[in-house]
């Protein structure tokens, strides 16, 4: 891993196991027992061998955000990070933690990659700083713990903006229906979605499955979107006059929420935005409608992350 300083700090064990190093030295000095001195060089050696293969482990190790990821403001998301390892030799025991949690890759093997969900829930919507994610591994004897901590805000996700309560509508002037086809026959393809729940199989494109997007426990099935007639289609408008008074923010809210519900009962509909526009039936393009609500200007005013403190046994080395 590359990146400007690294940090080292001894576990609970390795703390222990310096003490009793210590406590050996001291004992064999003029005692004359040559064991006592063989027992405390074999000790000394095994701390020095738990460092060098630490830094060997993270050697060649990259962490990245895998890109293209929308979260939802105010609602809890797992933010999926890739590792990568470019090495001849497989990695092990690698630990990852932002601020809510963390997780921990064991087995990795040489020129593997592997991703990995973490749990954020970010307060604000567009492009909030992210947390130091926090790198590192006490492989192989968890006396040593020696890790980065990375600053990945500039490839963060963008973040969706929080829907209005459900008891809030767009009024009449705000939306608009047309006639066009509805998503689930046999007609024209529309595009991909994921699977909805009770769903047949024959709909599901099995070359289209990432295995690897596991999430939480959940697996989601892509799945293919088909025109049958007679539906309406809903527009939401950010030029609608019932809008016009409304905070930026809170027209975001009232749009996300109607865009929400469209998509709950399966509608065609269209968002317009002065950035763009995007239009799908139930889920269909429901992700880059949110990409439009993130990225609309002016963003809101995000607090510097503050990084912990580091505590007194933590010793940081220039890299």
């Amino acid at each position: 891993m590359k990146h400007a300083r690294t940090a080292v700090r001894l576990s609970r064990p390795g703390k222990v196991f310096v003490g009793l190093t210590l406590a050996l030295g001291f004992a064999a000095v003029n005692s004359g027992n040559n064991v006592l001195f063989l027992l405390v060089s074999m000790m000394l050696a095994l701390m020095v061998l738990s460092g060098m293969v630490a830094l060997l482990n993270l050697k060649g190790v990259q962490v990245r955000i895998v890109p293209q990821q929308i979260l939802e403001a105010q609602r809890p998301g797992a933010l999926l990070v890739a590792v990568d390892n470019h090495r001849p030799w497989p990695l092990l025991m690698l630990e990852l933690r932002l601020t809510e949690g963390q997780t921990l890759l064991p087995y990795l093997p040489a020129h593997g990659q592997a991703r990995l969900a973490l749990p954020w829930q970010p307060s604000l919507r567009g492009h909030p700083p992210l947390p130091l994610l926090r790198v590192g591994s006490a492989f192989p004897f968890a006396f040593v713990w020696r890790g980065q901590d990375l600053d990945l805000t500039a490839t963060g996700p963008w973040v969706a903006p929080a829907a209005s309560p459900a008891g809030i509508k767009l009024q009449e002037e705000g939306r608009v229906e047309e006639t066009v086809g509805k998503p689930g026959g046999s007609g024209d393809f529309l595009g991909v979605r994921d699977r909805l729940p009770g769903e047949g199989l024959s709909a599901v494109l099995w070359r289209r499955v990432d295995w690897a997007l596991r999430t939480q426990g959940e697996q989601r099935l892509p799945a293919r979107e088909r025109e049958r007639g007679g539906e309406h289609l809903i527009i939401f408008d950010w030029e609608a006059p019932a809008l016009a008074e409304m905070e930026p923010e809170r027209r975001l809210q009232v749009l996300r929420r109607g865009l929400d519900d469209a998509v709950a009962a399966g509608q065609a509909w269209q968002l317009r935005m002065p950035g763009g526009r995007a239009a799908g039936v139930g889920r269909v393009a429901y992700e880059a409608a949110l990409l439009l609500l993130a990225q609309q200007p002016p963003l809101p005013v995000y607090a510097p992350a503050a990084a912990p403190p580091a505590p007194w046994w933590r010793f940081r080395r220039a890299s």
